[in-house]
């Protein structure tokens, strides 16, 4: 009996030590790893379709097209491994064999990533056959976007490869090797566009082949096709927008003010989506990176600040009106500009010597009466200049600028609308008076604002008193937007009853004003010019540039359709280059014709190169001088 004991505490023993052992070898050791991953059973991941993106008339804008990819489980790849042969048959060379497999070994040497992307169909074919001999290497599809146009990247945006920002951020979805929306909509609707992704099992034979499905298909998991999405974009506009944009820099916005929907995004220069797809694609990103003079991945329309210059001066006057500081029976004498003390803003609009009143001064942008108003403003509370300024800046604020919009674009920029306190914080607690901050007044001095708001600004001008918040998709998968953000009208903090006056003298800008060469004889047009002064610095040295050319418009006036910003950078005054492209695309949404054919033609063939050739020599002589100095001060 005590013989059997000991046997029976022996062979337990021996068994305890077998099952510490295969729990440690399943565990602790590669070979399990190796055994998980040498099965007979391959998952293929399914990437899904990702959803189209059409125009607001049905146009097809983005589609798909499919490629194919190679990926490899690095801790598969046999010891004898024929590098040579399979660099052969894939078409690539050794180096870059070893550097996507060093690539693929940082991210997980257990786990597939992609080894060389965007195979095409006819290529794989020859792969395919011959894959089998390579162990640790499959083989997977999935969609890579193909652009139907040619244009408007700033709107529609590309995907690009995923980093480990975005793969630490979701990493139950992600894995390297996909792609995501890196700009424009593919990025801010990335994940209604990505749809869902699936899993099929199937069995292969000895030699990795495919020979059936696993388990009658129960553990696969269906993928579910990304959202289409309809934009507000009216491509025809778009493209015509885009033709008036010959070589000129700067951005144009419209919006249909009824309800935020913006029709128009033309960021110039203009970039081609199809850059960014395929092979070449970092390539091409680079070198519009590193071009420094055009910056052309910079969207002008949402992330560029500019003075707003003179369509500004509506909110100035209906700031004072608001505030009681002004009348719409308030007159002004212009004596060829304000004038009082040192302090001097010339004027321009040749109706000296005689009171205007409001509707005049904005026909004819006078500078004094704008400036005249906007000191009132400052000094309605003498003895608190703070707080005047917080009270104009919160009205102004009202009207959509110095913040974000918190619409649905990938981009966007705050802006500046000063307070109080901000020059406080600059000059000093009663450092400062209403003379100090009297640019203001004309859109000049810290004010600057992107294209869009100063569109949305019109928008709520045209409304008489509220906007929507801009935004650029209509529906989702045939079902319009819901978010109350965009549904909902946003109201400012001016009464309506005062805006019937600023309509009349933007009326006038075609009559008696800065308007009347680019006049349209068929549609009512309610506009205003703006000529904004443009500096920048160069080792520390201010120098002027030629000015921006600006231009606001909404039409038609007795029942706005749409609402145009124009901004050419260097172009100068604003009825030169900036009035005649806005009220082109007006007739052009309105009508869906133009009649004015040699307008057209002049906007269509004629530009600013020369300007800008000129402007980029005297930036590279400059930095280049920096340079110079520099390397002489070291050497010293």
């Amino acid at each position: 009996m005590k013989k059997l004991h000991i046997f029976y505490i022996l062979l337990s023993s021996i068994g305890l030590i077998f099952i510490i052992r295969l729990f440690y070898i399943q565990i602790y050791t590669e070979k399990y790893i190796l055994n998980a991953f040498n099965t007979s059973i391959k998952q293929e991941i399914i990437i899904p379709e990702r959803g189209s993106i059409f125009d607001r008339n049905n146009n097809l804008l983005v589609f798909n097209k499919s490629i194919y990819e190679l990926i490899v489980v690095p801790m598969l790849i046999d010891e004898n491994f024929n590098i040579i042969e399979f660099c052969n048959l894939v078409g690539i060379e050794k180096d870059t064999f070893h550097k996507n497999l060093d690539k693929a070994k940082a991210y997980s040497k257990y786990l597939p990533s992609v080894f060389l992307p965007f195979i095409s169909k006819e290529k794989f074919a020859s792969i395919q056959e011959k894959l089998y001999k390579y162990k640790g290497f499959d083989w997977t599809k999935r969609s890579l976007r193909d652009y139907k146009v040619e244009s408007s990247a700033n709107i529609l945006g590309y995907i690009g490869e995923v980093n480990q920002k975005n793969i630490k951020k979701e990493s139950n979805y992600y894995q390297m090797g996909d792609f995501i929306g890196w700009a424009g909509v593919e990025k801010s609707y990335e994940k209604i566009l990505r749809g869902r992704k699936g899993v099929k099992y199937w069995i292969r034979d000895r030699n990795g082949c495919i020979i059936g499905s696993y388990n009658n298909k129960k553990n696969n998991v269906k993928s579910i096709s990304g959202n289409d999405i309809y934009l507000t974009i009216d491509w025809g506009l778009q493209s015509y927008a885009e033709q008036l944009m010959y070589q000129k820099k700067g951005g144009i916005v419209a919006i249909n003010p009824k309800n935020g929907e913006i029709l128009s995004l033309v960021s110039s220069p203009i970039n081609n989506p199809n850059l960014f797809v395929g092979i070449h694609r970092s390539k091409e990103f680079k070198r519009l990176i590193k071009n420094t003079i055009d910056y052309p991945l910079f969207d002008r329309t949402t992330q560029a600040r500019y003075p707003p210059a003179s369509p500004f001066k509506l909110l100035t006057e209906l700031a004072g009106l608001q505030m009681g500081v002004v009348n719409t029976n308030t007159h002004f004498i212009c004596y060829n500009g304000f004038k009082l003390g040192k302090k001097r803003i010339h004027c321009h609009s040749g109706f000296h010597g005689f009171p205007i009143g409001i509707e005049t001064a904005v026909a004819v942008s006078c500078n004094n009466y704008f400036a005249q108003v906007y000191k009132r403003v400052i000094e309605k509370y003498p003895k608190n200049l703070t707080k005047s300024v917080n009270e104009w800046s919160d009205i102004i604020k009202s009207f959509g600028f110095g913040n974000y919009l918190y619409n649905d674009l990938a981009t966007g920029e705050k802006g500046i609308i000063p307070s109080g306190d901000y020059y406080n914080k600059k000059y000093g607690y009663s450092k400062w008076n209403a003379l100090t901050i009297i640019s203001n007044s004309i859109g000049q001095g810290e004010i600057n604002v992107t294209p869009i708001q100063l569109a949305n600004m019109v928008c709520a001008i045209a409304n008489k008193g509220f906007f929507y918040t801009p935004h650029i998709v209509k529906y989702i998968n045939h079902q319009p937007i819901s978010n109350s953000n965009y549904t909902f009208a946003k109201y400012t903090k001016v009464k309506s009853k005062y805006f019937d006056f600023i309509i009349h003298g933007m009326e006038k800008v075609f009559s008696i004003g800065t308007g009347k060469s680019f006049k349209s004889s068929d549609i009512r047009m309610a506009g205003k010019t703006g000529t904004a002064q443009n500096f920048i610095k160069i080792n520390h040295n201010t120098i002027t540039l030629p000015d921006h050319s600006v231009f606001i418009l909404f039409a038609p006036v007795e029942d706005p359709k749409i609402a145009i910003s124009v901004i050419i950078e260097n172009g100068g005054f604003g009825s030169r280059w900036a009035g005649p492209i806005a009220s082109l695309i007006a007739e052009k949404y309105i009508n869906n014709n133009v009649h004015r054919k040699n307008l057209e033609k002049k906007i269509m063939t004629s530009g600013l190169k020369i300007v800008y050739d000129s402007i980029a020599k005297m930036k590279s002589y400059s930095y280049n001088k920096k340079n110079t100095k520099d390397s002489i001060d070291k050497k010293k």
